[in-house]
C-alpha cells in the first residue's frame, strides 16, 4: 500500500508539474488572443464605422439627386453659350456713353440749325424789304 501511495504521489506531482506548465503556456498565450470583451469592443467600433459609411442604396439615392440637380441647373457649357449670346447682344446695343455722345451731337446740330434758320430769316427779310422798296 505504501508503494501505491508513493506511486500516486509521483503521479500527482507529475500532474501538478504538467498543470504548472499548462498554466504558464496559457498565461503566455493569453495576451496574443482576444477575449470576448475584446471582440465585443471591436463589434461596437465596427457598428459605429458602419453607421458612418454610405451603403450602396445611399449611393444610388445620391446619384439620383445629383442627376436631378444636373438636369435643373446649367452647366459650364450652357453658361459659356449664354455668355457668347450676351456678348453678341451687347455689341449691338448702345451704352450710356454712346447715348450721351448722341445727345451732345443733337444739341450741337439743333444750335447750328437754329443759327441757319435765323440767318435765313434775316436774309429773306432783307430780300423782301429790298424788293418792296425797288418795286414801283
Amino acid at each position: 500500500m505504501d508503494e501505491q501511495i508513493t506511486q500516486l504521489d509521483r503521479r500527482l506531482t507529475s500532474v501538478e508539474k504538467e498543470v504548472a506548465v499548462l498554466v504558464a503556456d496559457t498565461a503566455s498565450t493569453l495576451p496574443r488572443h482576444a477575449t470576448k470583451e475584446d471582440v465585443a469592443k471591436v463589434e461596437i467600433r465596427v457598428s459605429v464605422i458602419q453607421s458612418n459609411y454610405a451603403t450602396k442604396e445611399d449611393l444610388v439615392k445620391l446619384e439620383a439627386k445629383v442627376s436631378a440637380f444636373q438636369s435643373i441647373f446649367a452647366t459650364k457649357d450652357d453658361l459659356a453659350k449664354l455668355e457668347a449670346k450676351v456678348s453678341a447682344i451687347q455689341a449691338n446695343y448702345a451704352t450710356k456713353g454712346d447715348i450721351a455722345d448722341l445727345k451732345l451731337y443733337l444739341a450741337k446740330l439743333e444750335t447750328r440749325m437754329t443759327v441757319w434758320a435765323v440767318a435765313a430769316f434775316v436774309s429773306i427779310s432783307s430780300v423782301v424789304v429790298s424788293v418792296v422798296k425797288l418795286w414801283p
